[in-house]
């Protein structure tokens, strides 16, 4: 590959690979970025924001030169039952203007333009190669340190740290002993689907202005049953939507990616929305939701683990997280070439970055959410049927008094199930979602 030995090599040019791959060749490391897909991108998927805070702080003001769909003036909650949503949202026009909030983005093309960024810097980009062991190297009688990795075609990469952003199925974090086997209720598994669709039609769908982008979020019907959650994203001129929720959930009752995401597009809210639109693209994705107990050790002498396979996920947030911990890893290789100090010791300044992190915050505080959704998996759907119920009867016309309309509001209500029990429903949504 040109070097003999590369400061450190990368695994994986997702969000997270790319982000410590090109801030570790600003710092002039040699690095090296594996990719085992045709192009970056080709393998990965995403719900569709891309958030311009911790993306900038990798590159300022990537906005103008990378390959985003639209910046998102519209966010919306929808709580979806059979034939009605409940919606909360929010529409801020200062969102459409630099530096912006965030952007509608299509993986394929985003991926490959930010791997680019760390080529264009010195990074050694390989695509089509799939790093399937680590090599090492003994520092004692009984330690050893991790020196590389080994490709499918038996080719070793020399590095000093090895930088693992394998993604949520993370090989290699398991063979390095930093993670064992997740079990499906920490895991969820989420299908996309692009469909095309004329901007204009999209803007008028939307009620947006030419340019501007909206995404919904969505629990309930879509996820048949499931705790998870659906969306859409408006890009320039196709719509991407996802669906999905937690995977031992998903096979308990028997369902499929392709059920759930028929299921998805044929409630009558969301036909409207995507009608005449045409599918071009499919992909479906794990994704780790273990939450904090979940999180794997993040490193060891000549390692560190970023992004998914570190379970890097909040609530909705999982892309600029990955950003982030490839910036806190490259800062901390970069001090371990200049100390000349690979070891778990010197490398454990990445870990203490991430447990003292913003999102690290949000991580702990969702642990007794994620224990909540264990004990009542159908917490999603009651939500949303409840909420539902209670605005058909607050807006249908009746001819009685509005005291006696709340009255029978609360006893249906009270009937699906204690009233305790929706509102702890309740709390815990919100605060998987980050409102608490």
């Amino acid at each position: 590959m040109g070097n003999d030995r590369y400061d450190a090599v990368v695994v994986g040019a997702g969000p997270a690979g790319s982000s410590a791959a090109l801030k570790m060749a600003e710092n002039d490391l040699s690095v090296a970025l594996i990719e085992r897909g045709k192009e970056p991108g080709s393998k990965n998927m995403f719900g569709g924001n891309i958030y311009r805070k911790p993306t900038a702080k990798i590159i300022p003001a990537f906005w103008e030169e990378a390959p985003l769909e639209r910046p998102l003036v519209t966010d919306e909650l929808w709580m979806m039952d059979k034939t009605s949503a409940f919606k909360v949202g929010f529409t801020g026009l200062e969102f459409k203007k630099a530096p912006y909030n965030k952007f509608s983005a299509i993986r394929s093309q985003f991926d490959k333009w930010f791997a680019q960024q760390a080529v264009n810097e010195g990074a050694h980009l390989l695509t089509n190669s799939l790093a399937t062991d680590l090599v090492y190297h003994k520092t004692g009688l009984l330690n050893k340190k991790v020196d590389g990795i080994k490709l499918d075609t038996g080719e070793v990469i020399y590095a000093n740290v090895v930088v693992l952003a394998e993604g949520a199925n993370a090989i290699l974090t398991k063979k390095a002993g930093l993670r064992g086997d997740l079990e499906a209720s920490s895991m969820t598994l989420y299908v996309k689907e692009e469909l095309a669709l004329p901007a204009k039609k999209i803007e008028e769908r939307f009620k947006l202005e030419p340019g501007e982008g909206a995404t919904i979020g969505i629990i309930g019907y879509p996820t048949a049953g499931v705790v998870g959650k659906g969306g859409i994203w408006t890009n320039k001129e196709s719509l991407s939507l996802i669906v999905g929720g937690y995977l031992n959930q998903i096979n308990n009752k028997g369902l499929n990616p392709y059920q759930m995401l028929y299921h998805f597009k044929n409630h009558p809210l969301i036909k409207r929305l995507i009608e005449g639109a045409k599918p071009i693209a499919y992909k479906s994705h794990i994704i780790p939701k273990g939450g904090y107990e979940n999180i794997p050790q993040l490193y060891d002498d000549g390692i560190l683990v970023i992004g998914d396979a570190a379970m890097m996920v909040s609530g909705r947030r999982g892309t600029d997280l990955a950003m982030i911990t490839g910036l806190y890893a490259a800062e901390t290789v970069a001090q371990a070439r200049a100390a000349q100090d690979f070891s778990a010791k010197l490398l454990k300044g990445y870990h203490k970055r991430v447990m003292n992190s913003f999102f690290m915050k949000n991580i702990k505080k969702s642990k007794s959410a994620k224990k909540y959704y264990k004990q009542h998996p159908d917490s999603d759907f009651l939500i949303a049927k409840a909420v539902n119920d209670a605005a058909y009867d607050f807006f249908r016309v009746q001819l009685k008094s509005n005291k006696e309309k709340m009255n029978d509001i609360q006893k249906e209500l009270l009937n699906m199930q204690p009233l305790k029990k929706t509102i702890t429903d309740l709390y815990y949504g919100w605060k998987d979602w980050g409102v608490f």
